[in-house]
């Protein structure tokens, strides 16, 4: 399957600016303690031209940091070239949170009102929460460039651009001294790293982005659980006439775990437990209203039935979601698909055709099912493509766009459809990740997406999702960093996300 990486913006050629380099370090020696100040006492040595840092310790690190200055009118432009002999963190070093506990392996950089940076992994490079971009990292140096103008952080490897990181310089800084660190600062994890050379200098500031949106995020406010059960991993529908209906895991994270569902009319302020459907394991997912004003809803689980037949639940609901009743529906699939088959986020109209669902299979297949029947039986429409929970925005009768999870910690794949999900394109590689995306058109016709993991993010496209122009972090705080949103009034998102309990907050976005 051919894979694209999504484009960069074009720009016209032109000579940079030269670098007035501010700080520098050559591996051909120990770091000047009066420029480079230790942090943590792990070890730390000259081995072929270079310093090998050594994080062998679940209890210390090593980073070295040294201060810089900063003008309002310049921005900063970071080198290095390292080399990664070993990462230990959680699955074989691709797994790292690490605002909550530091990195084995990276560049940090604060201006005194911001930090962020670039991780190291085996097979990829991130910023120190939501961008990605699969590389081979280890066994040999390589050369990394980072540009940092206001929010945006731009990442180079090797000369070729891997993130292009719009808003991805994001965090509040711990103090306001600007500074700049390599190394490990990571407790619980243990990295070995060489580094040949950091610098950091500084360059008159390039023209401002033109910033598309204005985000403004509100205060969240917890989502009570029903008597002793626990909720993560929401799933919003907002059904009209002023009825929401969210779906949350109620178990453990496995297979037909049980879900519950929830109503709220105050546009997601408080939030009622439907009566029967707490804790089930066929509970149902997605839901969408009916032309008779009722709730079609469809069970998250079914049950294979014979090869390329499953069997799930379907539900109606009144027209306040507040009593259903109950039937069994027939889904007919391909038959290599393996033997789970989820209906996952989303449900469409598509009139007199029918209803389009989305789904995935265990063996990371997405599909669109259909049927004729309102729910009652359901059918192969379209595979969307590989990855799992799958998340699909209609922007128009002919026109859809998907993003995909692949893995926790890697990017989202993207595809589009231009014939009504009749067949999609090849996948685009995006920088965000990683998990559990979910997609809006927003009543201005803007394309909002939250995703997770790690983190609790958002990004916005002013173009049905061909480029993806502003970004926010809602939180980097962890927990399961499922992620879903609505528009509740025009320019309002009501954003959900479970780091570290369940929690809601409006989010109004506006277009400059």
């Amino acid at each position: 399957m051919a894979i694209a990486m999504m484009p960069f913006a074009s720009s016209a050629a032109a000579a940079e600016p030269p670098v007035h380099w501010l700080v520098e370090y050559v591996g051909d020696r120990a770091p000047d303690p009066q420029v480079w100040q230790r942090q943590g006492g792990c070890r730390a040595e000259i081995a072929e031209g270079a310093l090998r840092v050594v994080d062998d310790s679940a209890e210390d690190c090593c980073a070295f940091r040294a201060p810089f200055t900063l003008a309002s009118d310049q921005e900063i432009v970071v080198e290095a070239s390292v080399r990664i002999r070993a990462i230990k963190a959680w699955r074989g070093g691709t797994r790292q949170y690490a605002w909550r506990e530091g990195s084995p392996a990276g560049i940090l950089v604060c201006d005194g009102r911001r930090q962020e940076g670039v991780i190291f992994c085996p097979d990829r490079i991130s910023t120190w929460l939501d961008r990605f971009a699969p590389r081979k990292i280890g066994s040999e140096f390589h050369e990394v460039r980072l540009v940092i103008h206001g929010a945006d952080m731009s990442i180079s490897i090797d000369g070729q651009p891997a993130i292009r990181g719009l808003d991805a310089f994001w965090k509040q800084a711990d103090g306001l001294r600007p500074f700049i660190q390599f190394g490990s600062n990571s407790k619980p994890y243990q990295g070995d790293s060489d580094w040949r050379y950091v610098r950091l200098g500084v360059r008159p500031a390039s023209a401002e982005r033109r910033i598309p949106f204005r985000i403004t995020l509100g205060e969240p406010w917890p989502i009570p659980k029903p008597g002793a059960y626990g909720q993560t991993r929401p799933y919003l529908y907002n059904l009209g006439k002023g009825l929401l209906m969210m779906s949350v895991a109620q178990g453990p994270d496995k297979w037909y775990e049980p879900y519950g569902v929830l109503r709220s009319t105050d546009a997601g302020r408080t939030w009622t437990p439907v009566k029967d459907l707490q804790q089930k394991t066929f509970a149902p997912q997605p839901m969408i209203r009916r032309p008779d004003g009722s709730i079609l809803g469809v069970s998250r689980w079914n049950v294979k039935y014979d090869d390329g037949v499953y069997v799930g639940i379907g539900y109606r609901f009144d027209p306040s979601g507040e009593t259903f009743t109950m039937f069994e529906n027939r889904i007919t699939v391909p038959k290599d698909t393996h033997a789970i088959m989820v209906f996952d986020r989303h449900v469409f109209d598509s009139g007199p055709a029918g209803i389009l669902a989305v789904v995935y299979d265990a063996a990371s297949h997405a599909y669109l099912l259909k049927s004729a029947d309102d729910g009652r039986t359901w059918n192969h429409f379209s595979t969307i493509g590989k990855g799992d929970e799958p998340s699909v925005a209609r922007l128009s009768p002919t026109e859809m766009t998907a993003l995909l999870r692949q893995d926790g910690m890697t990017p989202l794949h993207q595809v589009f459809s231009h014939d009504g999900g009749k067949t999609w394109s090849q996948p685009a590689v995006l920088e965000e990740g990683s998990v559990d995306a979910d997609l809006v058109v927003m009543s201005d016709g803007t394309l909002a997406a939250s995703y997770g993991r790690p983190g609790s993010n958002l990004m916005l496209s002013a173009d049905g999702g061909r480029t993806w122009s502003a970004h926010a972090v809602v939180t980097d705080q962890s927990g399961f960093n499922y992620t879903t949103l609505t528009e509740v009034s025009p320019g309002r998102l009501l954003y959900v996300h479970d780091a570290p309990v369940l929690q809601a907050l409006y989010i109004d976005v506006a277009k400059n």
